[in-house]
């Protein structure tokens, strides 16, 4: 069961580019253990929220509180603490080319951490074996499949022993088939208590995964609650008809 005591705090976050805005005075909480999953029409604001959480994207104004600290992005060595503690997970893998499964993994715990070689080649391997990766350490990302590919980013991140996990629309560079695999990496997660803020279409894998489900539209969220609640009981007429339209078009595939 999720803890009461938010690990993770935004506070009227707002970004704008040009005359459009992207994120209008958006404020959520997260607590140790809890997913929360964010679902919206495309241009709703899900990734560049999460992408402002870590501060991959400089908000406008607004502020992120983890465990209580108010995190300053123009302080190089606070900023890189925060983002060891909140690992992201982007669409398209960011992996490195040159570099096999085991070095995408332990380059970070070099370079960041500082650890030992050796010690940071047994983490990786702990964790490649903890995504079901553990007979392809040795393989380069060229060799891999797509599924294969997101479930090295994700032991990359879990290496660096993050408190928060930001995942954005992990899924969706990858072909039906290989969905699955990664959907049941996130699962595990979950059960293992993991604390996650997923951006996802996916709205069966949503339902089974979430705690909470924030509808966001327009740069604001619209409407907040329990799955059950925001799939087919939702206050809001608008919230009603995306969950309806994006459910039918689930069923459809």
């Amino acid at each position: 069961m999720p803890s009461p005591t938010p690990v993770l705090a935004v506070e009227n976050i707002t970004k704008t580019y040009g005359i459009r805005t992207i994120l209008d005075g958006v404020s959520l909480s997260i607590n140790r253990g809890e997913i929360k999953v964010l679902i919206g029409p495309s241009g709703a604001g899900k990734s560049t929220l999460l992408q402002s959480i870590n501060f991959l994207i400089q908000p406008d104004s607004g502020t992120v509180a983890l465990e209580g600290q108010t995190i300053n992005p123009h302080d190089k060595k606070a900023l890189c603490a925060y983002r060891q503690q909140v690992g992201m997970i982007f669409q398209d893998f960011n992996l490195f080319d040159h570099l096999t499964a085991l070095g995408n993994v332990e380059i970070g715990l070099i370079r960041v951490k500082h650890m030992i070689k050796n010690e940071a080649r047994d983490r990786a391997v702990t964790e490649l074996e903890r995504v079901g990766l553990k007979q392809h350490t040795a393989h380069y990302p060229a060799q891999l499949s797509g599924g294969q590919k997101q479930r090295v980013s994700i032991a990359r991140a879990l290496a660096m022993e993050p408190k928060v996990m930001l995942l954005d629309e992990p899924t969706s560079a990858l072909d039906p088939e290989l969905i699955g695999e990664v959907h049941s990496v996130i699962s595990k997660l979950g059960e293992a208590g993991m604390t996650m803020m997923l951006a996802t279409h996916q709205i069966g894998f949503a339902r089974h995964l979430a705690h909470e489900m924030i509808f966001m539209e327009n740069g604001r969220i619209v409407e907040q609650g329990p799955p059950d609640v925001i799939l087919d009981g939702a206050a809001r007429q608008r919230t009603r008809e995306f969950c309806s339209r994006i459910s039918g078009a689930g069923e459809k595939r």
